[in-house]
């Protein structure tokens, strides 16, 4: 699974991650993408095996409804996915 993963990180783009996003109602500046996308793509390991990690770090670069979006999203997910990670 881990390779699944990465893989996918690997691939993933400014656009598609924009589109992610718009879907999610979370609209974000090119300069928020792009940290979003290296933060993810730098940190993706650390961040499945505690979400917490990198909050305090996210919160300072997006807005607070953003935040609150994002951070619910990978609350989501990772309880959704939980049996296959890690």
């Amino acid at each position: 699974m881990k390779s699944l993963i990465k893989n996918y990180i690997d691939l993933l783009s400014v656009d598609k991650l924009n589109e992610f996003g718009i879907k999610n109602d979370i609209h974000l500046t090119n300069n928020q993408l792009e940290y979003l996308l290296n933060l993810i793509q730098n940190n993706w390991e650390d961040i499945l095996k505690d979400e917490t990690k990198y909050l305090d770090e996210l919160q300072k670069n997006v807005s607070r409804d953003n935040f609150i979006k994002i951070k619910e999203l990978v609350i989501y997910y990772k309880k959704r996915y939980k049996g296959y990670l890690f």
